[in-house]
């Protein structure tokens, strides 16, 4: 595609014919799906051909062919993983209609560029695509690992502590706040583990997950239901969502994809509209395995059982092949070892059977009810789905393949005794809330009553935006998309205001300096994470030091057992707070004396990092720390946007979350019943290069917006005079 000018493609099911609309996103017309598929996968081609080759040599482990030595540790985790012969397998097990759309897609990408980098572009591709947004949202066994160690090593009390799934920032699916308990504080245990002796300098103890998945709600007043969705992912240059309208018959659907996906992954079909944000889900399974009697073995069943050795080889552009020879096991690849003993992972992403293409299907659906059917079926990763239609109706449920589980933080699992593959729940078996009397569903990656209730997880992040959602959305005034569009980009910070408070509190109001150039800094926040404070730099920073002083001391045992153990547990914000309350001479870290010196050491610790980051002594505005640094995903190295370098609003505890690499892959605001009022705005644009990227990121860095693809209210001329008027391409690219 040159410019604005369409095009018209010859398929085996009749002519698809795709144009630009203002914002420069292409709106594909087709006599079928899987011809509109043909035309999503040549237009993104066109426009984002390096990318895919990237993304699929990510997930499949073979970046370091063209990226080099410094892509050669992620190509060894993938390929131990086995991602490309999991792909394999997923292909043979998908149904045929899937299959032809995903084919359909292929042969669009190569009519688009038959030259591509990397080779053809292939069906399996399209899987790998998959499989690496499976693996940005699914756990690692990290957090799986951490519990095992936890249990090992704490005492039960500390480790049910650390785990404490009570989280006072609790808000349900409906927006309403339930009350919460909080169990006695091990203060004896915890003591003891205090006044250890610190151990040498290491990595940090503290592992923060990011909050990947996003804001989601969907509100309504009785007449018209609003969806608001923003997806919270790396940031990258091009980015990493891609605006289009597909359009069949009477049906169009419009939204985004990914590039190398034949699917529109949030949008609506103008009956209704969906979303989703990340539902941290139990679907990992760690197997500490007892090495056999023998080499190359294990013990299982009370003899030694034989590892299949599998060779891998990574190709490194500018340096040598690396080798390596992987064990697979009935239950999955080693990926790792404790102590001397095999780790075993299994999970979804290494699962053919988990994944599969029928999000499609929401295409079709006319209500809130049949989607929430077709989703609970759904081979995506574990996601909360949120809902609206045209009837006025919303929704809440989830989507992927879910095991069933006892409930609550596991171990690593037997592999004398656990059934293997996990049985798993039902698609019916699957939570859902439809139009609660609260008017709205709201996730935001929080814990929830409905899934802890159905053991769908536990390592949840803690309710903070999910609260502040709930709360502007119960307010009086119209539920429309400005108000909807406005939320999202919501600035409030309040859970630092704890933290200033507990600054304060150390720092009197007649300190000497520097105590007082600090205090001045923390009194002169205003509450947000807008760009232009000052004050919030250096809380967050306190914070940061707290926390990992803090927890690093109640888990030295658990260090010293295991050189590789985090502490990733996503909701250690109420354990942090009550360490915290809990202050006094016998509850710091040794070698400090009391709270007073711990503290005001850790905001001094706070200060200095930030003079040494930003150059200067003086207060730190959040914007020259905050700064937007994409990810390069393309032909460039460098990066396309030239923007890089602006000073972001947010913070991953604001509504509007952003870090320098992180934030809101896209923003969707859309009523199913007039999406011509519909909002969408992604941090780049479909063509990812030039002048127009470059508006689009600024557009999005201040939180202006676009229309949905193919409403733009001043078009530039007229679709169908265009498209009668097109050259007509073959499916090689040919023009007629």
């Amino acid at each position: 595609m040159n410019g604005t000018a369409p095009a018209r493609l010859r398929t085996a099911d009749g002519i698809v014919e795709i144009a630009l609309d203002g914002p420069g996103r292409p709106v594909v017309h087709a006599p079928t799906w899987t011809a509109a598929a043909y035309g999503l996968g040549w237009a993104v081609a066109r426009h984002r051909r390096g990318q895919m080759d990237l993304m699929r040599r990510r997930s499949h482990g073979r970046l370091a062919e063209t990226s080099g030595p410094p892509a050669a540790r992620s190509d060894l985790r993938q390929r131990t993983l086995g991602l490309a012969q999991v792909a394999r397998a997923c292909w043979e097990l998908l149904p045929v209609s899937q299959r032809r759309t995903l084919e359909a897609y292929a042969d669009g990408v190569n009519a688009a560029a038959p030259d591509g980098p990397g080779g053809a572009w292939t069906p399996v591709d399209c899987i790998a695509v998959t499989q690496g947004l499976f693996q940005a949202l699914s756990s690692d066994g990290q957090d799986v690992r951490m519990v095992e160690v936890m249990r090992r090593t704490l005492p039960a009390a500390v480790t049910g502590f650390l785990l404490d799934p009570q989280d006072e920032f609790a808000v349900g699916i409906d927006g309403t706040v339930p009350e919460t308990a909080r169990s006695p504080l091990p203060l004896a245990e915890l003591r003891a583990l205090m006044a250890e002796p610190p151990g040498p300098p290491g990595p940090l103890v503290v592992s923060e997950g990011r909050p990947v998945g996003s804001n989601a709600w969907a509100v309504t007043d009785g007449d018209t239901a609003v969806l608001a969705n923003d997806m919270h992912l790396e940031l990258t240059s091009p980015s990493l969502m891609y605006a289009a309208r597909l359009v069949v018959g009477d049906t169009g659907v419009t939204g985004v994809t990914v590039p190398g996906l034949p699917v529109i992954v949030a949008g609506t079909n103008g009956r209704i509209a969906w979303g989703f944000t990340r539902l941290p889900a139990d679907t990992c399974e760690v197997r500490e395995l007892t090495p056999g009697s023998t080499p190359g073995t294990y013990r299982h069943d009370g003899r030694d059982e034989p590892f299949t050795v599998r060779t891998e080889r990574v190709a490194v552009l500018g340096g040598d092949d690396i080798g390596i020879e992987v064990l697979d096991t009935p239950w999955g690849p080693v990926v790792d070892e404790l102590r001397g003993r095999p780790l075993v992972l299994s999970s979804n992403l290494t699962d053919p059977t988990a994944l599969d293409f029928s999000l499609a299907g929401l295409y079709e659906c006319a209500d809130v009810t049949e989607a929430a059917d077709l989703l609970n079926d759904c081979g995506m990763p574990p996601l909360n789905a949120l809902l609206a239609d045209t009837a006025a109706d919303v929704a809440w449920t989830v989507t992927g393949r879910h095991p069933r589980r006892a409930g609550g933080p596991r171990g690593f699992c037997d592999a004398e005794r656990d059934v293997w593959p996990t049985p798993r729940l039902a698609p019916h078996e699957l939570p859902r809330l439809v139009s609660p009397p609260s008017g709205h569903v709201i996730s935001c990656n929080n814990g929830d009553a409905a899934g802890r209730t159905e053991r769908l997880g536990w390592n949840f992040f803690p309710g903070t935006r999910a609260r502040r959602a709930a709360a502007s959305l119960a307010a009086d005034g119209p539920h429309d998309e400005a108000r909807s569009g406005a939320l999202q980009l919501d600035l409030d910070a309040e859970l630092y205001a704890y933290y200033r408070d507990l600054a304060l509190r150390y720092t009197p109001e007649r300190a000497p300096e520097p105590l007082r150039s600090l205090r001045d800094e923390v009194l002169a926040w205003r509450g947000t994470s807008h760009h232009d404070e000052y004050g919030l730099a250096l809380l967050v920073v306190f914070r940061e030091l707290l926390r990992e002083e803090l927890f690093a001391a109640v888990t030295r045992p658990c260090r010293r057992y295991d050189a590789a153990f985090t502490y990733c547990y996503n909701g250690h914000e109420g354990p942090l707070r009550r360490l915290v309350d809990a202050l006094a001479a016998d509850m710091v870290p040794k070698p400090w004396p009391g709270p007073a010196p711990f503290v005001v050491a850790m905001l001094g610790g706070a200060r200095a990092l930030l003079t040494k980051r930003t150059g200067s002594a003086g207060p730190t505005r959040w914007g020259s720390v905050n700064v937007l640094a994409p990810t390069p995903l393309g032909d460039d190295p460098a990066g396309r946007t030239g923007v890089s370098g602006a000073g972001l609003s947010g913070c991953p505890e604001s509504l509007r979350v952003t870090q320098p690499d992180f934030g809101a892959a896209m923003r969707l605001v859309v009523a199913p019943a007039r999406p011509g009022e519909g909002l969408l705005t992604v941090p780049g644009s479909p063509a990812g290069t030039g002048t127009a990227d470059r508006d689009h990121v600024a557009r999005w860095v201040a939180g202006r917006t676009h229309p949905l693809p193919g409403h733009d209210p001043v078009p530039h001329g007229d679709p169908g005079d265009a498209r009668r008027s097109a050259p007509l391409h073959t499916p090689t690219g040919r023009t007629l």
